[in-house]
């Protein structure tokens, strides 16, 4: 089986992956690039032939401040170049795109990540999920589902 891992790029987001067994992880984004890229790398070499799925973030919205949405852009960038120097082919998926396959979620931000969060807990009991590694979890299964 091929290998996939799917990241929620922001500093309170996740990685969750699919090994060569079909298993699935998932644990919180690592503290701070250097661990980032130490973390990555180490998945790259584990799991020979990885792909991976990026939420497409990293942009300024509406009633976002400007130095937090530039923060977090540097962020997303830091992401795609450690996985562009891993030679880990990516493929970027916007928010709406994974959460519509999960069917209808709330409006409102804190009750939608919990909703993902408990059907995400509903689909993989073994793991302990949670708000950091839900939504890439959810990402992961939509990727797994469009293969």
């Amino acid at each position: 089986m091929t290998p996939l891992l799917a990241i929620d790029p922001g500093a309170s987001g996740g990685l969750a992956w699919r090994d060569r067994d079909g298993l699935i992880h998932a644990e919180p984004m690592p503290e701070g690039m250097t661990a980032q890229v130490d973390r990555l790398r180490a998945l790259a070499a584990e799991l020979g032939g990885l792909a991976a799925i990026v939420e497409r973030a990293g942009y300024w919205m509406r009633g976002d401040h400007p130095n937090s949405a530039c923060t977090f852009a540097r962020h997303c960038g830091h992401i795609e170049a450690a996985l562009y120097t891993l030679g880990v082919p990516v493929r970027q998926i916007p928010p709406a795109k994974w959460m519509r396959a999960l069917g209808a979620l709330p409006m409102e931000k804190p009750a939608r990540k919990r909703a993902i969060r408990e059907e995400m807990a509903r689909r993989h009991p073994h793991l302990a999920v949670t708000l950091k590694t839900a939504d890439a979890l959810g990402l992961l299964c939509w990727a797994m589902e469009a293969e």
